[in-house]
């Protein structure tokens, strides 16, 4: 083997670079001939990454039925160079293929196999749960689903995934605060250009008005929208031209924030394959409640799912308190983000409790301006 030593600058991996700084071995890579970076010895360097893949992968041999009348092992198996694409391993530096062919030539002469072929993979078994959940919600239990199938080791009812999510919302610390005085933007559309308008223009609408399904709430149940910025907000109603009013917190406001989720996990992080896999899932099921929706007979049942959900999570007692929203990223501005409050009238200082002692506003009016979402 001619590779005795190679740097960390041979890789693109932010893991397995850092690894290899942790060893700093002396300048003087054997495979791209630089002396830029800390070195780790070929050998030590080929069993890290079989270790590593140890962890997410099996070996066909104990995994597989084999039949060589049908040619071999029966199911799906990858030999080393198979692996080495499989987990997206880069060489930036490795422009003739050399260090990568002989990283595979050097690794076990055995194929690699799921880690447990008898079940899924954890994000696996979330995202089948997941599709399985919206079709219960949209087409066969809208209201009391509880009950509705077993959980099992490749699935989990709908009861139990959304607890499952909310206590990995809480594992992985999605939740945040945005900070007092934070300025926030709400468009109304229709308001002639000459009506003196107040807060309660802006504010959420009343219960019996309510008449729309949107993303996070269904007709009749309101809730309070507002965006990062007046084209961010004027772009979610679809309109060009708009009043739109400035609303400023008083006091932290608690959200759930999946404008940006952790970066996964990679093969060669610390971190412990279930923890890479529930991200994993996280990304999936943002991706997939965020995702847009056309404005059409359709949006009642497509947008129950993310509704179900936001109701859970608006309940649900997570371990620094209760919820007062949901963050997210706007699907018709890029730059833009939104916020879906649980506040209604009372909680903005637009109307008082009819019992029990009204809150004390939890966002303050400003002001309105004519807008345009250009």
């Amino acid at each position: 083997m001619s590779t005795n030593r190679v740097c960390s600058s041979c890789f693109s991996d932010k893991d397995l670079r850092s690894w290899i700084r942790e060893n700093n071995g002396p300048r003087g890579c054997n495979a791209c001939r630089k002396y830029d970076s800390p070195t780790v010895g070929f050998d030590v360097l080929v069993d890290y990454i079989e270790e590593r893949l140890r962890r997410y992968y099996g070996r066909a041999v104990d995994q597989l039925p084999y039949c060589s009348a049908e040619g071999g092992y029966l199911g799906p198996h990858w030999d080393s160079w198979d692996m080495l694409d499989k987990i997206g391993l880069d060489f930036p530096r490795d422009y003739t293929g050399s260090l990568r062919s002989d990283i595979a030539s050097s690794m076990t002469d055995e194929p690699w196999t799921d880690k447990d072929v008898a079940t899924l993979d954890l994000d696996d078994a979330l995202w089948s749960s997941w599709e399985s959940f919206c079709s219960t919600v949209k087409h066969k239990r809208r209201f009391f689903f509880h009950a509705t199938g077993t959980d099992a080791r490749d699935s989990y009812t709908p009861a139990s995934l959304l607890n499952k999510i909310a206590r990995s919302i809480d594992f992985h610390e999605l939740i945040t605060e945005l900070p007092v005085d934070i300025r926030l933007w709400r468009a109304r559309t229709g308001i002639p250009k000459r009506k003196r308008v107040t807060a309660t223009d802006f504010g959420p609408c009343p219960a019996q008005f309510a008449l729309q399904s949107n993303r996070l709430n269904p007709s009749g149940i309101p809730m309070f929208y507002l965006a990062s910025s007046t084209t961010t907000a004027l772009k979610e109603t679809r309109e060009e031209i708009g009043k739109v009013g400035l609303w400023r917190s008083t006091r932290p406001i608690r959200v759930l924030d999946l404008r940006s989720l952790p970066d996964i996990p990679g093969i060669f992080s610390d971190e412990p394959p279930e923890l890479a896999q529930t991200l994993s899932f996280l990304h999936d099921f943002t991706n997939d409640i965020m995702k847009p929706v056309q404005r059409t007979e359709k949006v009642q049942i497509d947008y129950l799912p993310s509704q179900v959900v936001t109701e859970y999570f608006r309940d649900y007692e997570f371990e620094d308190g209760a919820l007062d929203g949901v963050a997210y990223r706007s699907t018709v501005h890029r730059r833009g983000w939104n916020v879906a409050l649980f506040l209604g009238p009372e909680d903005l200082g637009l109307a008082n409790r009819e019992w029990g002692v009204t809150p004390t506003p939890a966002f303050e009016f400003e002001k309105s301006v004519w807008a345009t979402s250009a």
